[in-house]
Order: structure tokens, then C-alpha cells, then sequence
């Protein structure tokens, strides 16, 4: 049978020697001669004796009720800490005359008492001052240095059991009755019955020894208050949930600024120097609020029990409440939100926007007037350094979602193993290839690895040259497929910089523009031979998007197909937007033309954002390719891309990310057309892939872009004339995510 909690703290007040007695035991026992003054303790009598010269120690008069097991723990406990990281600002031990780490001795009624000394710590007590976020963030960093130094210690009195540590919140809920304040007490009983009902999560967390008291008071800070410079009282120490030391720390340092924030420096100086890991972020959430009504209720059982007592928490109970109310108005999710950000953010950066621009030059495209700030991803949603979250409808990349964990997990698997090249044999190359094939039509069937969709589009014409003999090149104008030199001789892209096509590349009009397109393949074929290039492929994305995602007719890709054929060229569906399910109705956009491509190209979402790119070809045409091409890219399939393609499409397929694809781009089409504003001309897309025709000028659409951006929504903007808002979120992007979505755009529109 378990032992009950006996509340130590609650139920014994600290020794009462004379303070003549404890300048006696310190030079008697400790050797030490100085004077004695009185300070602070909860359970021990604490006396700085000042000497003459140096720094002089900290006597400890410990209660007769102390276990020198708890003791011994302290003090191999410091000895570690000291060994693991010797510029730690902890308390050395002093030995006594006799060489011991403590000694006994007893009171005028013959009680043993046992006494022990550590050398003093010069500084100033952190609780005297109003902590700027530099300090606040060293604090962090400085109680991780402590957490990674007991990381690997541990001593058989760590299962003290003691009323502050958090899981015995259950022994403690009776006293809440105590709290006199009965709108306080409601809100205490509240969150300690939240936390008992957290407490078996909590058990799934890291477990290490913690100082469980690292408050303030009793850490020291240099005399301009910017740094810590020493760690004070571990007799409180337990073997705990790691993210318990940063609950005391973030919860209890007060002053100007509102408690959240203060929680956020000390949380971003901690990840600094030890990561906390996803699970412990909300379980510090529960932990703060924890602590701060395990505080009231011991300050009200001492109100009633030990007045004196009470009065040391009198300060701290007073800040409990409103600290609380803080956390809960601001809801579990915004906070941990803006702690994950605070974590992922490289505090004391500068101003950014002018080091980018020093650093990358001016002309590296940003988007919106207010450039975005960003330190993380989760899901559909973006965080800046602050914790503002942005909901993402617009980048298509991360098509399984931001920081998804099971692409990150065999990312760092699989590099933490192996990551070389394909001139060896591996595994999860083979079965990529072999996985992905097998959602493409018949005779698709062999994989040529890259490192991007550009690098795919530039391979593609290599193939198509090698295979038919001829140069010629014929895509849709305004078409955008790539950065490579011929990838960009593909993309006759709008923009500020509009090139006169190479010589070897016609284009075709855009689908919506109510050209004949056999007629205009035809055209193009005919342009193509006259100047001696012939026909070797023709390239596109299935989705149109840089023709503002426009709904195609019925047929059009099929009737340029066949004339392209023909005259003996290739057919290439460049899938790097249009694939993987995005488009709802089919995994790959060409399917929705009814077209079969000799060629597919991919890139952007097929690794969930790690970099590499594919193409696509039947056996025979790729083998005519590197008959004749020594073909090899040293990065493009290499394991760890294998690894990420293969998680990436497991996501894919088993959430079902198409069909969500087909039912919310549906729902939001409907949602923006119901909005029924004279700005917006149409809504057109499939699936994920959405675009929206503004009935105005480029800079009318930008204007709306921004006000998105204002409102936490990304978009972005396309087409020849700048003019469509352009709408392609994660797959994972749902029903509520659409609600969101609609309020901010009814929120932007003119």
C-alpha cells in the first residue's frame, strides 16, 4: 500500500537556532569565521556567514524530519552537475573540517539536526529585479544547461515525495476548500482537476531529474541584470517530466509584461540549448496553470496553518489568478501556438529584411507588401516568431502538410542510416518507383530520378530530342516549367522581364481563349518545321496555372495531342502542380483531359517539400534515351528523397487526401461563389487547385492578396493579366479550414 503524501512543507516551519549559535557551528564545523545573517528558507534555517575576505558560505540548519538520504542526494546531485558542466553557476559543497559533505548536531531539546554549507554565490536575486526578455531567455538557456547536466544522474531519493511536485495535485485538491476567494477557488478546483485528468499524459513524457524550483527567487543575476549567474536551493529536486523545470521557471518569472510573454522567453531560451519535443509543449501549458494554483493552495493552507509561512507566498498566490485567466482566455492552442514559434524563432536576428536583402540581393521575389516572417508549419497553418498563425491556402509543396511527422520521421531516419546515390542498390528507391508507377496508366512505367521539377521538364527535352530526332518545343503560352536554361526557354511567363521565345519553342493560345486547337497545333507544328527544328515534344501542366487555373474545354489537350503525335513529338504532362491528387476527380491532372502523356514530369509535392523531382517514360523510350545518354544526377533518388517521395504518398493515400481534395475544393468553390461580391468574375479549378478571376486590375487583386495576408490567410495572385487569386492550400486543408478561408476573404474584398 502506497505511503499517503505526508506534506512536508505544509506541515513543518524551519529550525530556530540563535543566530550567535550559527557564526559557532560555521566556524567550529565548517571552519569558516564570520558573522551570521538570517535568510530565507522553507524547511531549513539558512545563514550567509560573511567573512573578512572572499565570499564566504550559506549555513543550512536542515528539520529534524530531513532524511540524509535527501541530503546525500543534493549533494551528489551538485558534485554531477559541477562534473558535467563545470561553468554551471551552481553552489559548490563545503566540506567540514573533518572532510564530510554534512554533519549532525542538536538543538537545546537534544533533537539531531543536520547542518551542511555550500561556498555563496555572488549576485543579485532575479525576484529584485524586472527581467528584460534577454535575461529571460538566458534563464531558459541556463536551466536547459542544468536539465541536459542532470540528464544522466540519478540518486534513490529522487521519489521524494513532496507537495510541490505537480502529480500531487491530488493530494492537495481538499485544500482548496481553504482558498477564501470563492471565485479564485472555483478557477484553482478547475485547473487542478484539468491536471489530474492530464497527469497520464504526463507519465508518457521524458522523465529526468528536475530542480522543480527554479523560480526568481532563487536564481542570481549579474549586477546590470543581463545574464544568470547562479542556480540556488535544490532541495525540492525530483525525478519528473522534464517540461515540469520549465513550468516553474515560465510560471513564477513576473514582472511588466503580461505572464504568456514571460512564458515565451523563458520557453525560447530553453529550446535554444535543449529542444523540447511536440507532446511537451501543451503539456507545459497544463504544467504553468498547474503550478500556479498548486501555489494559492499551499498559501491558503499556511493562512490557516502557518501564517508566517503564508506570508512569503503571499506575492506570488496574488499573481496566480490572473495568470491563469491569462493562459485559459488565451486558449491552450494560441499559446502553445506562439511557444512552438518562440522555439522555432533564432531570437536577436535583427532586422531581417534588410539582412536578406544584404545577404540575397533586392531582386528575390517577396511575397506581399508586409513580408511574411515565418519560423513554423503544422498541418495548413504558419507561425511567425510571435505565434500569429496564418492559415496556408496557398502553398502547394507541402501537399501532406507542414512539419508532417511521418515524412520528417523517415527523412531522419533514413539520413541518420544512409544517403548515397543510385549506383547502388537500394530499397526504397526501387519501391518508390515501383509504388508510384502503379498509380499511372499502363506502360508508364520506368522512373528516371532528378532534383526538381525543372531539372524533370529539362530531362524531358533531352529525351524527347534524343528519341524523335528533332529540337522543336510547343507549350501553351504564359506557361511557366522551370528555372533550368531550357526549362526557363519553356516558360514564356508573364512578368516584368517578358523574353522573345527561342528560336526551337512555339506556343499554343491558352485554352479559354477560344482558339481551335487543333488548328493551332497545327500552326505551331508548321512554324516549327519552317525554321528546321521539327517537333520533339509537347509540354503541359495539366492544371494551367500560370493562365490563371483556367477551366478548360472539353477535348482541347486531346486535339493538340494528337497533331503533336503526328508530326512524331512526344507528349509531356509536366505534373508538378496538377499531381498527386490535388485536382480531386483524378490523382493526376492529364487524367482529366483524357489524355495519356508519353512522358510525365514531377517535382514540388511529391516529397512533401524535400527537394527531388522525377520523370516518367515507358521502358522502350527511356532505354532509347540512355542508349545513347550517360545519364546520371548524383543527388536525384538518393535514399533520403526515396524515403520522403515513399512517406509522402503512403500520407497521401492512406488519409484519403484526394478525395478531401474533391469534397473541400468543392465546398470552397461553392463557399465563394455564394459570397456573391461584384469583384469577383468567376471561380474556376478542380479539386485543390482553385482560382478566382477578379473583375478589376492586377492591382486591385494584389490589393485583395494582402488584405488576406492582413486577415491570417495566404493566397497568391496569377494569370497573363495579374488578375486571379490563386488558391492551392495542403491537401489536408478541410471544412473548417474553409470557414476560416471565407471570413477572411469576405473580410478582404473591396
Amino acid at each position: 500500500m502506497t505511503e499517503p503524501l505526508r506534506l512536508v512543507a505544509l506541515e513543518t516551519s524551519p529550525p530556530a537556532f540563535p543566530t550567535e549559535a550559527a557564526a559557532r557551528m560555521a566556524r567550529e564545523i565548517f571552519g569558516i569565521d564570520g558573522t551570521a545573517h538570517p535568510l530565507y528558507g522553507e524547511r531549513d534555517q539558512n545563514f550567509r556567514i560573511k567573512t573578512a575576505s572572499g565570499p564566504g558560505i550559506i549555513l543550512k540548519i536542515l528539520g529534524p524530519t530531513e532524511d540524509p538520504q535527501t541530503v546525500a542526494f543534493q549533494t551528489e546531485a551538485l558534485g554531477h552537475i559541477a562534473m558535467m558542466d563545470p561553468a554551471l553557476p551552481v553552489p559548490r559543497v563545503r566540506r567540514t573540517v573533518a572532510g564530510e559533505a554534512y554533519t549532525s548536531i542538536p538543538d537545546e531539546r537534544g533533537i539531531p539536526h543536520i547542518v551542511r554549507a555550500l561556498d555563496f554565490q555572488p549576485g543579485r536575486v532575479m525576484d529584485s529585479v524586472d527581467p528584460s526578455p534577454a535575461l529571460l531567455r538566458h534563464a531558459g538557456g541556463t536551466l536547459a544547461r542544468l536539465n541536459l547536466a542532470l540528464s544522466n544522474f540519478f540518486h534513490p531519493a529522487a521519489g521524494q515525495r513532496i507537495v510541490w511536485d505537480l502529480r500531487r495535485a491530488v493530494d492537495l485538491r481538499p485544500s482548496t476548500g481553504l482558498i477564501e476567494d470563492a471565485e479564485t477557488r472555483k478557477l484553482v478546483e478547475t485547473v487542478l482537476d484539468r491536471f489530474i485528468a492530464f497527469l497520464p499524459q504526463m507519465s508518457r513524457l521524458r522523465h529526468q531529474m528536475a530542480h522543480n524550483d527554479l523560480h526568481p527567487g532563487n536564481m542570481l543575476v549579474d549586477e546590470g541584470a543581463t545574464e544568470v549567474t547562479g542556480l540556488l536551493d535544490f532541495g525540492d529536486m525530483i525525478h519528473a517530466p522534464l517540461v515540469f523545470d520549465v513550468a516553474v521557471t515560465a510560471a513564477e518569472t513576473v514582472g511588466e509584461m503580461a505572464p504568456i510573454d514571460y512564458g515565451t522567453a523563458i520557453v525560447a531560451g530553453y529550446d535554444a540549448v535543449m529542444p523540447l519535443q511536440d507532446a511537451e509543449f501543451p503539456a507545459l501549458f497544463e504544467a504553468i496553470i498547474a503550478r500556479h494554483a498548486l501555489i494559492t493552495t499551499i498559501q491558503a493552507w499556511r493562512r490557516h496553518h502557518d501564517p508566517a509561512g503564508a506570508e512569503k507566498l503571499g506575492a506570488l498566490s496574488a499573481l496566480g489568478a490572473p495568470a491563469i485567466e491569462a493562459y485559459l482566455s488565451a486558449g491552450r492552442e494560441a499559446v502553445v501556438a506562439k511557444f512552438r514559434a518562440a522555439a522555432a524563432a533564432k531570437p536577436g536576428a535583427g532586422n531581417l529584411l534588410e539582412r536578406r536583402f544584404h545577404a540575397l540581393g533586392r531582386g528575390l521575389e517577396l511575397s506581399y507588401d508586409e513580408p511574411v516572417h515565418l519560423v513554423r508549419g503544422e498541418g495548413v497553418f504558419l507561425y511567425a516568431p510571435d505565434g500569429t498563425r496564418f492559415l496556408d491556402a496557398y502553398n502547394n509543396v507541402p501537399s501532406v502538410g507542414h512539419g508532417n511527422r511521418k515524412v520528417a520521421a523517415a527523412i531522419a531516419r533514413q539520413m541518420e542510416t544512409l544517403c548515397a546515390n543510385t549506383r547502388y542498390l537500394h530499397e526504397s528507391v526501387v519501391e518508390y518507383a515501383e509504388r508510384l508507377t502503379a498509380t499511372l496508366p499502363a506502360g508508364l512505367d520506368t522512373c528516371l530520378y532528378v532534383n526538381s521539377g525543372s531539372e524533370a521538364n529539362d530531362a524531358a527535352y533531352r529525351i524527347a530530342k534524343i528519341v524523335t530526332g528533332q529540337t522543336g518545343a510547343i507549350v501553351v503560352e504564359n506557361a511557366y516549367h522551370g528555372v533550368t536554361d531550357i526549362a526557363a526557354a519553356l516558360s514564356p511567363y508573364h512578368g516584368p522581364f517578358v523574353q522573345p521565345l527561342a528560336p526551337f519553342v512555339q506556343t499554343l493560345p491558352s485554352p479559354d481563349s477560344g482558339a481551335d486547337p487543333a488548328v493551332a497545333a497545327r500552326q505551331a507544328i508548321a512554324a516549327l518545321r519552317e525554321s528546321g527544328h521539327g517537333v520533339a515534344m509537347l509540354l503541359i501542366d495539366s492544371a494551367f496555372v500560370s493562365n490563371g487555373i483556367v477551366d478548360v474545354p472539353p477535348g482541347w489537350f486531346a486535339a493538340v495531342a494528337e497533331e503533336v503525335r503526328k508530326a512524331g513529338g512526344l507528349v509531356v504532362g509536366d505534373e508538378v502542380q496538377s499531381g498527386f491528387g490535388r485536382m480531386g476527380d483524378e490523382f493526376w491532372g492529364f487524367a482529366l483531359h483524357s489524355v495519356v502523356p508519353d512522358l510525365v514530369t514531377l517535382g514540388k509535392p511529391m516529397a512533401n517539400g524535400h527537394p527531388t523531382g522525377m520523370v516518367v517514360a515507358p521502358r522502350a523510350l527511356l532505354k532509347a534515351f540512355t542508349d545513347k545518354i550517360d545519364f546520371f544526377s548524383t543527388f536525384g533518388g538518393n535514399p533520403v528523397s526515396a524515403a520522403a517521395s515513399l512517406a509522402t504518398l503512403e500520407e497521401l493515400q492512406s488519409r484519403g487526401l484526394q478525395e478531401n481534395a474533391h469534397a473541400t475544393g468543392e465546398m470552397l468553390r461553392q463557399g465563394i461563389r455564394a459570397l456573391n461580391h461584384p469583384a469577383i468574375a468567376e471561380v474556376r479549378g478542380r479539386g485543390l487547385m482553385i482560382g478566382v478571376q477578379m473583375d478589376g486590375s492586377a492591382a486591385l487583386t494584389k490589393g485583395v492578396a494582402n488584405a488576406m495576408r492582413r486577415n491570417r490567410v495566404l493566397i497568391g495572385t496569377e494569370g497573363p493579366q495579374g488578375n486571379v487569386l490563386k488558391i492551392r492550400p495542403p491537401l489536408p486543408f478541410g471544412p473548417a479550414h474553409v470557414e476560416i478561408f471565407l471570413d477572411a476573404l469576405r473580410a478582404s474584398l473591396p
